[in-house]
């Protein structure tokens, strides 16, 4: 049973699903007359926001689909007719970076303090900078290892070079999960050496531990006895 807070959605053991009902006209597009997918949550705040977004590009899409069905002039013609109603549902599926990031802060930087935020609005100006500003589907295997290969040509660890990319493809996976959108991500699975520029942090020695305690004793005042408590 659909719920009357919350548009377009009902409960079941506490989580939230989003349905919506196929347009009649539009049905020969669909397997079955309903379009239900499962939200993820028992928040009614989180669940009426993702509920609202998806019905909202499901009327874009229907507004579009009925288009490309209507009677236009000239469409007889057009070369890649057969593919029209493909080529409209791949526009809804766009969304840029840029969109993707604000998206992926929303939900993610509650109580996480500015150095999330920062982090997550680094990685994605660098793959800017590299790969150029896109919608999430436009992005390919090829730009992946050019922003891979880009970020060890500026001197960036292995380590380093493994956050920015774990951090881009948690943003490309949490949007595509939020949108329900079938996203490819070209980010996951990129080779690179982890290890590659990051030094070992070597141990003080005992030997320089107690040449560092013996002046600290002797002197014997507070911030000596500090150092040698530590």
């Amino acid at each position: 049973m659909l719920t009357a807070k919350i548009p377009h959605t009902f409960s079941r053991n506490g989580y939230y699903y989003f349905s919506k009902r196929v347009p009649s006209d539009l049905m020969h597009h669909y397997n079955y007359h309903r379009i239900v997918q499962f939200r993820r949550t028992r928040r009614n705040g989180v669940a009426k926001s993702r509920s609202t977004l998806l019905a909202s590009q499901l009327d874009s899409y229907w507004a579009q689909l009925r288009l490309a069905n209507a009677d236009i002039p000239g469409k007889s013609i057009l070369s890649n007719n057969n593919d029209l109603s493909k080529t409209v549902a791949d526009r809804t599926e766009s969304i840029s970076i840029e969109a993707a990031l604000k998206i992926y802060l929303k939900q993610k930087n509650a109580g996480k303090g500015k150095t999330f935020k920062a982090a997550a609005e680094k990685a994605c100006e660098f793959l800017s900078d590299v790969a150029g500003s896109k919608s999430l589907h436009e992005y390919s295997r090829s730009d992946a290892l050019t922003f891979r290969n880009a970020l060890i040509e500026r001197g960036l660890a292995g380590s380093s070079v493994a956050w920015v990319f774990n951090t881009v493809s948690a943003i490309f996976n949490f949007t595509s999960n939020e949108l329900a959108l079938a996203l490819r991500n070209p980010f996951r699975g990129v080779y690179f050496d982890k290890a590659d520029g990051v030094s070992k942090r070597l141990t003080i020695s005992t030997t320089t531990i107690r040449a560092i305690h013996k002046p600290c004793k002797e002197h014997g005042d507070d911030y000596r006895w500090l150092v040698v408590s530590c």
